[in-house]
């Protein structure tokens, strides 16, 4: 596939939307890269496999996944069409992926390897500022992240996602609007232990629960919990 397919799709990325429809396709002239379509749970990298790409999704998303030992899986981010991944790792010490990459839905990624990235840095201040922006923000996304999986218990995960959604729909009576693997990795912990908790907060009074929704009983009690 050629860049000029994509052109209005760059101009959606940080790192690219500065530039006009020519420079884009004059700018990719001079490098190396590959647009890849891919189907919904297609592996798009494993975890230890070396990063030698810079990745943007052009169309999709993709999920990032730790498998344990006894095959269960953790998603412990998503990204979306014009995120990129890959940018803390291209020239790190430590260059393998620590988790596995997959497609989620069908989606297209471009790939622009490590040279022409070193490229784009030299030749493009404007490039060079966007990309370096990328990499702090997505440290402090997951600065964040490592926070929360490991700075709170389940209870204050499932409060704190509970209020929050409270606050959007505006109602006791929260829509969860997936299933508890899908409400588990969101908040990053296994089936198991949010199906427990959910049950001793049932137990507790603090809440109701039934296949689709959830019922905040005690607010305030909820609140205080992620205090």
């Amino acid at each position: 596939m050629k860049i000029e397919q994509y052109v209005k799709d760059l101009k959606n990325s940080d790192l690219f939307k500065e530039y006009d429809d020519k420079n884009i396709i004059e700018l990719f002239k001079e490098l190396n890269y590959k647009i890849v379509e891919y189907k919904d749970e297609d592996v798009i990298f494993f975890e230890n496999e070396e990063c030698r790409n810079l990745s943007l999704i052009l169309k999709g998303g993709v999920r990032i996944q730790k498998i344990d030992s006894l095959g269960k899986v953790l998603t412990v981010a998503e990204f979306f069409a014009f995120d990129v991944f890959g940018e803390n790792l291209i020239f790190g010490n430590r260059d393998k992926y620590p988790m596995t990459v997959v497609s989620k839905g069908s989606s297209v990624i471009l790939h622009i390897d490590k040279q022409s990235v070193i490229k784009l840095c030299i030749k493009n201040q404007k490039f060079h500022l966007e990309f370096l922006k990328t990499i702090s923000n997505k440290a402090i996304v997951l600065s964040t992240k490592l926070k929360e999986v490991t700075l709170k218990t389940i209870r204050q995960r499932i409060c704190e996602y509970l209020l929050w959604q409270y606050s959007i729909q505006k109602n006791n009576t929260i829509f969860i609007g997936m299933s508890k693997k899908e409400w588990a990795d969101k908040i990053g912990v296994q089936r198991p232990s949010l199906s427990r908790e959910l049950i001793k907060m049932k137990e507790e009074n603090l809440i109701d629960y039934d296949k689709d929704t959830v019922t905040i009983k005690n607010i305030s009690e909820l609140e205080n919990y992620i205090v």
